[in-house]
């Protein structure tokens, strides 16, 4: 449990006994104050042991590898977009959470870059315990909060919530009864979120190669692997075919999005050209159904196997969002979203251990 968590517990026992002494004492003598302090008490305690509940701060995954890591937060303007979601003809600005390696045996331009995209209602931090492992075996982990699709971000000093219009889209969009309305906002979505990588992409590989003592000065621009949790996995699909540096792409029960060239009757068409690099697809007890049932999955469904350089992990018993940290940040919240409990650690155990083998085989030298 996390350290603030045991400050609340023993801030709300120490409310309870000063309820418990006070009713006992007698301590508050006015009636109107004494129902205003129980009443604020009861509150407090009731709020504090749900929180405490609710967000029991579990521990990360333990890494494996053999590098110390540490992170930062880094603020890019994107000076060849304006911002869609303001009218002000402001510049796109993203706020990009980094892992990296230390260590005074790490060469400059040896570690491989893994760009992630979180999922449709997220944050940058949704696999902090992926980005871990990977850091402590040398890799520069950048996760992208696309602003005003994340969940929550800040910019500039302020806060920056997610857009109203985008959940909006996101909580009616329905393929099987509006496929042209889907289309539309795939093409949206992705859009913006591939705009979003390719321009983190290409700071940090100009970047590796002017800027000394860095974070950037530790990246081989020549290794480059993405990777992204369902709306987000979507998008380092696309990435990955809009660009011959990506070596290899991981999606996290994500459909193909960004294959879809257009609509035929009630169903999608799509580009049937293979991959040009490495894929791995992961899937829970609820995508991997989606791929018989669902018009959005078809691409899913043809590389629906292992062979050459494309493969596909289902781990039964797990759910949609026991693929990322909110299993261990919050299980009950997990657990209503995804339709049951589910056991968090092996889940990410799993997708560190395939996610590493992977990168390793494609973008380690």
């Amino acid at each position: 449990m996390a350290f603030h968590n045991y400050i609340l517990l023993i801030v709300a026992i120490l409310l309870l006994g000063f309820l418990i002494l006070s009713s006992k004492h007698n301590l508050i003598k006015k009636r109107g104050l004494k129902r205003v302090v129980n009443t604020t008490a009861i509150i407090a305690i009731v709020v504090m042991t749900l929180a405490v509940i609710i967000f029991p701060g579990l521990s990360s995954v333990k890494t494996t590898g053999d590098y110390s890591y540490a992170s930062c937060t880094l603020e890019l303007t994107d000076t060849s977009r304006s911002e869609d979601f303001k009218d002000d003809d402001s510049f796109r600005k993203l706020s990009v959470l980094v892992y990296y390696p230390e260590g005074s045996t790490i060469e400059d331009n040896t570690c491989p870059l893994i760009v992630f995209s979180h999922g449709g209602i997220s944050t940058k931090a949704s696999n902090l315990s992926l980005y871990k492992e990977l850091a402590s075996h040398g890799y520069v982990v950048a996760s992208i909060d696309h602003t005003y699709h994340a969940l929550s971000t800040r910019i500039d000093g302020k806060r920056v919530l997610i857009d109203s219009g985008y959940m909006k889209e996101l909580t009616t969009e329905d393929s099987h009864t509006d496929i042209n309305n889907s289309y539309a906002l795939f093409q949206k979505w992705m859009g913006l979120r591939t705009g979003d990588i390719n321009f983190v992409i290409d700071t940090f590989a100009r970047a590796s190669g002017k800027e000394d003592d860095s974070i950037y000065s530790l990246i081989d621009p020549e290794s480059i692997g993405v990777a992204g949790h369902s709306l987000g996995g979507s998008a380092a699909l696309g990435v990955a075919r809009q660009r011959k540096d990506i070596k290899a792409v991981i999606a996290l029960e994500s459909p193909y999005m960004c294959d879809i060239t257009g609509i035929d009757g009630d169903e999608f068409t799509w580009n049937t050209e293979p991959y040009p690099c490495a894929v791995m697809n992961i899937y829970s007890d609820t995508g991997y159904p989606l791929l018989e049932a669902d018009n959005k999955y078809v691409q899913n469904k043809n590389y629906q196997y292992n062979s050459g350089s494309v493969e596909y992990h289902y781990i039964q018993g797990s759910n949609h969002y026991s693929l990322t940290d909110l299993v261990r940040t919050s299980p009950i919240l997990c657990a209503l979203l995804g339709g049951g409990y589910q056991s968090g650690y092996d889940n990410l155990e799993f997708i560190n251990q395939k996610s590493l083998a992977f990168f390793d085989k494609y973008l380690a030298k």
